[in-house]
Order: C-alpha cells, then sequence, then structure tokens
C-alpha cells in the first residue's frame, strides 16, 4: 500500500512538472510581481521564480489519459492545473487498462503547490524545453515539503515532461517522455 501511495505521489508530481518550450512566455496580469513560491530547503536553489501573478504558458488544465503506471500493476488518469505560480494534481486510480474498475485499496490523491518556469535548454534532439520547479505543499489535506526539478516541452497543446523529475536542479531531467503527455482541456 505505501508502495502505491509513493509512486501516485512521484506520478503527481510527474504531472506537475512537464511543459515546455517557452519559459520566457510570461504575461503580467497585474503590477505587483512578488514571488510566493515559499522557502526551499537550506542549501536547496529553487531556481527562477514565476511571480504568482504572471501566466505561463502553462495556464489551464492538462490531463494525461488512461495508462499503465511505471512498474506497478495498476493504470491511472492524471489531471494538473496550472494559475498563476499555482498548480493542482489529482489522480485516479484504475485496475483496468480501459479505466473503468477503481482500484479500491489505492487513494485518488490530490495534491498542491508553487511552480517556477526557469531557463530555456536545449535536449539533444535539438527541442527546447524549459525548466520547471514544483514545490508541493500539500498532500491530501496534509503539509508537505517536497521540491522536484524538471523540463517541459508544449506542441500543439500537447504537454510533454522529462522522463524522470530530479530531486535537485543538478539532477534535473534531460529527455522528454513521449510515452503519455498530458493534453490540454482547457
Amino acid at each position: 500500500m505505501k508502495r502505491i501511495v509513493m509512486c501516485t505521489l512521484v506520478s503527481a508530481l510527474m504531472a506537475g512538472c512537464g511543459g515546455g518550450g517557452n519559459g520566457s512566455n510570461l504575461e503580467p496580469v497585474n503590477e505587483d510581481t512578488t514571488p510566493d513560491t515559499g522557502t526551499p530547503e537550506e542549501g536547496e536553489d529553487n531556481g527562477t521564480v514565476t511571480p504568482g501573478d504572471q501566466v505561463t504558458v502553462l495556464e489551464g488544465t492538462w490531463k494525461k489519459q488512461c495508462g499503465s503506471v511505471d512498474g506497478e500493476s495498476h493504470y491511472d488518469i492524471v489531471t494538473v492545473s496550472f494559475t498563476l505560480g499555482t498548480f493542482t494534481t489529482s489522480i485516479e486510480n484504475y485496475i483496468d487498462s480501459g479505466c473503468t474498475i477503481p482500484l479500491q485499496e489505492a487513494p485518488n490523491p490530490v495534491s498542491s503547490g508553487n511552480f517556477s518556469l526557469g531557463e530555456d535548454v536545449v535536449l539533444s534532439e535539438g527541442l527546447t524545453a524549459t525548466e520547471l520547479d514544483t514545490h508541493v505543499t500539500q498532500f491530501d489535506g496534509a503539509y508537505f515539503e517536497i521540491y522536484e526539478y524538471d523540463i517541459i516541452y508544449i506542441n500543439n497543446n500537447v504537454l510533454y515532461a522529462g522522463i524522470e523529475s530530479g530531486s535537485s536542479p543538478e539532477q534535473r531531467a534531460s529527455s522528454l517522455n513521449y510515452n503519455r503527455p498530458f493534453y490540454r482541456l482547457n
């Protein structure tokens, strides 16, 4: 059960960590640019800050279609929403490949926190992805303090995240996962 919860949390973080291509595409909403992204633990760097009053290329809701969870025997659907420097994720767990029969013993976790877009990164395949840093502050209503470092790329309203996010900027993904992208809902 603990393994399912941790895999689900990692999947949620990956969901919150997708995006891409234009890290500097910020549109001001108002003139107050005071960032509110939380404070990393001592010695950690949470990168470039997306001010809480800025609209980014991630703005809106994205959904990852039903698919298998790596290393597990169940399936999930992941939804993530980005709004002015904050995000929420929701994961629905299922026992069947059609995502019609809920996995009874697994929770359907919800997490939230802050995010920031950083620098553009040219990948080995020539695409320009964007650094995405997330700070999970709530997981199923409980206080959490998790920082994840990833890359994102958006093409035609399809969001690709890194193969595996890292727990420090030095461990940031350097390749994109093309197997289960997110599709923009709005």
